[in-house]
């Protein structure tokens, strides 16, 4: 008797959990932007048709800022088949910026999910993370254009398609989550749901893929959608949804068209689309994506649907410069086929990128020892910057199709903020060098136009050019410079033969003259490069009148430091001279000669083929060359030999100092300046810095241990363009045996 009671009671129990169930079966919380720190906020469900639904006319949000409440429904509509779909909406203000779950909860999902244990008991919970940061600006959720109740069928693929239109142009990128419930925790025993091959997401597309459902029933996916501004994540809206999989025949309606267009903004794209369907049937074909929601001139399709046995539409849209963005747009079309019990949709993401044109018409000219750049005024009105870049060397090359922005090999030298320029000089180049010159222009977004034509310019070789300074490759061990140039080939008339030369050393910072006469080689013997820390060459040349013919560029010997840590030997070296430095080959004794263990394109090298105090002796050579003709190449140049006994030469009694090999000047607050990591800092006596170009100009020095230099000029207080430098480091620090000295020399990448 006690038991019956018992099975009466829960049987009552159930009719009246179930008579106050909505039965959701999908939702989104969407948002828009109204000013200021104010939200509008928009909750989207689906549900089974029942009495409880037609009083749910609100639903409790949870706002994520320590507020929540009811929001009112205020439009709902049948979507047949035993669907209703809810639209809810209200706005909410935040106090201040910050990261905010905005989220809605509510009792309960519909009976019989597959993969919800127990669904009709499991409440629907779904969030929305809103990031309000005044230095990325405001934001507007994605918005879904298609619905998240779909039907598939046993063992035939199934597609889906949300068709995420984003308002504000971000980037977008998709991945499955697991369904939530009750206190936003995921559902215990949730599963994705089983698939024959597989169930995936595309994270650029957000096309869902499930090949092939293997059991009939209803199932629950969820997945997010985060929106990247700039590469930083500014939102993300979770879309729960309901698929409905039956036993059918039916197979998917094919749809015919490219998966991807590109052009320039300005013109017009018109292509058509067609759909037919394996089995015979009648389909209906449409179409939903960005190009459709534009403010601006959007795209139409005409007609907005067609239906038959093989219906066609055609695409048609005007881009204007308005349309020019980072990430591409997306039209998703649907084919959808009319059988008989269960139709079956196909779906088909089409990307359109509309790119900015390219700078038109760009002439460079040398005058001396620049290069003036011109070009015609660039049209769009809505970009922000101009910037112009610089290679060695002339090869040129032909964007592929759909191609913007600049290939690697790229020196940025300049970005003009204001658009309207039609000019830049570049100063102080070196003689003897072919340069390349492209423009791109850049957009708030960060979308680059199409790279300009190339415009090439050859210094003259009027002055003369360093091509070796170098340890003797014939007596290596002593550690002597050889210094060698060569005689301009283009020596205006004016000057007169025979000609003279003078050979400047600067050692340490010290300058002299170290060599006068008619010779183009130079044995420095008075100097062991295993010994010093700077040492840079240039030569001047005169005629029999002693009249200034020119001034080589300065050029400095391979500097090899050699460190190591308890495992590994570590080389680094520098070589700041005017011409092109190809590849490195490093040298390591073994036995009684040196072998080549490496050759590498950067400055460094990690020998790990040690052991633990054992000493080795190294020594690098590297090969450049000149862009322009009637210069020897390749132009080979030695370092020292250095020696490293292997775990002795980090500093110790808590002193170490290791600096960074990149730095990003941005004011982002993250690697903004070049500064150590140094622990021990009190025990500094001593510093001197100093950072140097490629051509041996210095940039930048300091006697400040700590360095923090913010990748300008010391001189001109400029920004230096982004691209490799040099420094050398020499501390002064109190060990327990006295005053040590630790010197540091490498290279430091500015990115910007």
């Amino acid at each position: 008797m006690k038991c019956k009671l018992l099975l009466i009671i829960g049987f009552l129990f159930c009719l009246a959990f179930t008579a106050k169930a909505t039965h959701q079966r999908a939702a989104e919380i969407t948002y828009t932007w109204k000013g200021g720190n104010a939200y509008e906020f928009t909750l989207t469900t689906y549900n089974v048709p029942n009495a409880a639904w037609e009083q749910r006319d609100s639903l409790y949000m949870d706002w994520g800022d320590g507020n929540s409440g009811y929001i009112p429904r205020i439009y709902w509509t049948n979507m047949g088949d035993d669907c209703i779909k809810n639209i809810y909406r209200q706005t909410h203000t935040y106090s201040t910026s910050g990261t905010y779950v905005v989220s809605m909860e509510d009792a309960n999902r519909n009976y019989g999910v597959i993969n919800v244990p127990n669904s009709v008991m499991v409440p629907m919970h779904i969030e929305t993370e809103l990031i309000i940061n005044p230095f990325l600006g405001y934001n507007n959720s994605v918005e879904l254009l298609n619905a998240p109740v779909d039907k598939g069928c046993v063992g035939k693929l199934f597609l889906h398609n949300p068709s995420a239109y984003d308002p504000d142009g971000d980037s977008l990128s998709y991945k499955l989550v697991y369904c939530k419930g009750q206190d936003g925790m995921e559902i215990p025993g949730y599963t994705y749901p089983q698939a024959s091959q597989t169930f995936e997401i595309d994270p650029l597309t957000g096309e869902l893929r499930w090949d092939a459902p293997v059991m009939q029933g209803e199932y629950n996916v969820a997945f997010m959608i985060e929106e990247w501004r700039h590469g930083v994540k500014i939102g993300s809206v979770v879309r729960d949804m309901q698929i409905l999989i039956s036993h059918c025949n039916n197979d998917l309606p094919q749809i015919q068209c490219d998966d991807q267009y590109c052009l320039v903004a300005g013109e017009q794209l018109d292509f058509i689309i067609s759909a037919s369907d394996p089995d015979g049937d009648n389909v209906t074909l449409t179409a939903s994506g960005a190009p459709f929601e534009v403010a601006v001139s959007p795209a139409i399709l005409s007609p907005e649907s067609a239906f038959g046995l093989q219906p066609q539409m055609e695409f048609l849209w005007n881009t204007v410069y308005a349309h020019i963005r980072n990430t591409p747009y997306q039209v998703v079309i649907h084919a959808k086929d009319d059988s008989s019990p269960i139709s079956l949709t196909n779906v088909k993401t089409v990307t359109i990128n509309v790119m900015a044109p390219k700078v038109q018409n760009l002439v460079a000219e040398v005058h001396g020892h620049d290069a003036t750049l011109s070009w015609t005024t660039y049209p769009c009105y809505n970009a922000v910057a101009l910037l112009v870049y610089r290679k060695a060397g002339c090869d040129g090359y032909e964007p592929d199709f759909c191609e913007t922005g600049i290939r690697d090999g790229y020196q940025l030298m300049a970005t003009l903020n204001d658009v309207a320029a039609t000019s830049y000089v570049d100063h102080d180049l070196p003689p003897g060098m072919a340069y390349e010159y492209r423009v791109v222009a850049q957009f708030p977004d960060g979308a680059l136009s199409i790279v300009s034509d190339a415009a090439c310019v050859t210094l003259k070789n009027d002055s003369p050019l360093m091509t070796h300074v170098t340890n003797d490759s014939i007596d290596l061990v002593s550690g002597q410079v050889r210094a060698c140039w060569t005689q301009p080939k283009e020596i205006d008339e004016q000057y007169v033969a025979p000609f003279s030369y003078a050979l400047t050393r600067i050692l340490e910072g010290e300058t002299n003259v170290v060599y006068e006469g008619a010779d183009t080689t130079f044995l420095d013997a008075n100097v062991d490069l295993a010994t010093v820390t700077s040492i840079i060459y240039k030569v001047e040349m005169r005629d029999a009148v002693h009249q200034l013919v020119g001034t080589s560029n300065t050029a400095s010997a391979v500097m090899l430091s050699a460190t190591s840590n308890n495992t590994e030997a570590l080389l680094n070296w520098t070589e700041a001279v005017p011409w092109l430095v190809d590849s490195t080959q490093v040298f390591k004794e073994v036995g009684n000669s040196f072998a080549r263990i490496a050759s590498v394109t950067g400055f460094s090298y990690t020998d790990a083929n040690v052991e633990s105090d054992e000493t080795y002796r190294y020594y690098v050579r590297t090969f450049g060359h000149y862009t322009i003709q009637g210069i020897m190449r390749p132009l080979v140049n030695y370092s020292a030999i250095k020696t490293v006994r292997i775990g002795h030469d980090e500093p110790v009694d808590e002193f170490s100092y290791v600096l960074p090999n990149v730095i990003t000047p941005n004011g982002d607050g993250f690697n903004d300046v070049f500064e150590p990591k140094v622990t021990g800092a009190d025990l500094i006596v001593g510093a001197k810095t100093v950072i140097f170009n490629r051509w041996g100009n210095i940039l930048w020095d300091s006697d400040d241990p700590l360095i923090h230099w913010d990748g300008k000029n010391k001189l001109t207080k400029l920004d230096c363009p982004p691209g490799t430098y040099f420094y050398i480091t020499d501390i002064t620090y109190i060990a327990p045996t006295g005053e040590e000295k630790l010197h540091l020399q490498g290279s430091i990448t500015i990115v910007r």
